[in-house]
């Protein structure tokens, strides 16, 4: 056996191992009245805006796309939503503190007029998330009204 074909059967190997090991797709059973649409109330327009470019990794309704079933693609993206949901999860909202949610909509208001969020890897695969710059002014200002809010 040539060196190229043990090689290429050996990188086969490894690839096809990578894929018994999942990411975590498990969704905890939780109460709508928690979620941030539904304490917050926020105009259809941003509704929409913060469906499309947030939700899928700030909170438990995730749409995975087909390829995140497979490794290590996976593994990036499995990484990607819990860190999301680690630093902010908009269907646990209405456990945050009264603080932590004027925190967390200062951030997100300021990340958002900084281009930082929705992340630039997760808008070149979801066009939807893209915010134009028409849209971008409503929606930081309405994240900055709302954190104003809990002053």
């Amino acid at each position: 056996m040539n060196k190229y074909l043990k090689i290429t059967l050996y990188i086969f190997g490894i690839l096809l191992v990578m894929q018994f090991i999942t990411i975590d797709k498990t969704v905890p059973q939780l109460e709508g009245r928690l979620d941030f649409m539904e304490i917050e109330n926020p105009p259809k327009e941003i509704a929409l805006l913060i469906k499309n470019a947030c939700y899928d990794c700030h909170s438990y309704e995730t749409q995975y796309p087909s390829y995140s079933n497979y490794a290590p693609i996976s593994w990036i993206i499995g990484n990607d939503i819990q860190e999301g949901r680690e630093h902010l999860n908009f269907s646990t909202w209405g456990e945050y503190q009264k603080e932590v949610k004027k925190d967390l909509l200062f951030n997100s208001y300021k990340q958002i007029g900084a281009r930082q969020m929705p992340m630039y890897s997760y808008v070149m695969q979801h066009k939807e998330a893209k915010i134009q710059n028409a849209e971008l002014k409503k929606f930081y200002t309405w994240f900055k009204q709302q954190s104003n809010k809990y002053q």
